[in-house]
C-alpha cells in the first residue's frame, strides 16, 4: 500500500467513524428531544387536566350560586304572594264576620258567650262588653241576661268582652282577638293540614 491509498484508507477509516459518530449523536439527540417532547405532552396534558378541573370547579360553584340566587328569588315571590293570599284570606274573612253578625246565629252567640262570662264571675262584678256596632242588640241582651252591658270604647270587630275587677281577668271573645291569633298563626300548610283533615 502507497501512500495515497493509506491516506484514501485514513481519509475513509476517518470520515466513516466521524460519520457513525453524527449518526450515534443525531440519533442520540433525536432521543432526547423526543423524550422531551413526549414530556413537555405529558407535562401540558397534565396542566390542561388541572385547568379543565379548576374550570369545571368554578362552572359548578357559579352554577351552585346561581341556583341558590334563583331559588332565594323563588322563596321571597312566594312569601309574597303567600302574604298577599293571606290578606285576601282575611278580607273575605272579615265580610263573611259582617254577614254573620247581621244573622240570628250572632245574637245567639253573644247570647252564649255573655251568659258564660257572668257564670265565670259566679256573682262577682263583672263589667261585660259588646263592640259598639252592636248597639242596636243592647237593650235586647241585656233584658236577656238582666245584667247591664257597657258598650267598648275600642272597636273589636264583634264577639263579647268581660272583665272581672277583683280577679283582674279579661274575658275576650272578640273577633278581632280571634282575627289576631289567626292572623298570627296562619301559614298555608297548616290550612292544607287542616282542608286534608
Amino acid at each position: 500500500m502507497d501512500i495515497e491509498e493509506k491516506i484514501d484508507f485514513f481519509r475513509e477509516m476517518t470520515l466513516k467513524t466521524a460519520d457513525e459518530k453524527v449518526t450515534d449523536q443525531l440519533e442520540s439527540f433525536e432521543d432526547t428531544l423526543k423524550e422531551a417532547l413526549e414530556d413537555h405532552k405529558a407535562e401540558q396534558r397534565n396542566k390542561a387536566a388541572i385547568e379543565l378541573d379548576a374550570e369545571k370547579d368554578n362552572l359548578r360553584k357559579e352554577s351552585n350560586k346561581h341556583l341558590a340566587q334563583l331559588q332565594l328569588q323563588q322563596q321571597r315571590d312566594l312569601h309574597k304572594k303567600q302574604q298577599q293570599l293571606k290578606e285576601e284570606v282575611f278580607v273575605l274573612a272579615k265580610e263573611r264576620v259582617s254577614e254573620f253578625m247581621q244573622t240570628n246565629d250572632y245574637i245567639e252567640l253573644l247570647k252564649k258567650q255573655l251568659q258564660e262570662a257572668l257564670n265565670l264571675a259566679k256573682g262577682e262584678d263583672i263589667t261585660l262588653y259588646i263592640d259598639s256596632v252592636d248597639s242596636d242588640k243592647k237593650n235586647m241582651l241585656e233584658k236577656h241576661l238582666d245584667h247591664d252591658i257597657t258598650l267598648s270604647e275600642r272597636p273589636f270587630i264583634g264577639g263579647s268582652r268581660g272583665v272581672i275587677q277583683s280577679r283582674k281577668l279579661l274575658i275576650d271573645n272578640s273577633f278581632l282577638k280571634r282575627f289576631e291569633e289567626e292572623k298570627a298563626n296562619f301559614s298555608f300548610d297548616k290550612a292544607e293540614e287542616e282542608n286534608a283533615k
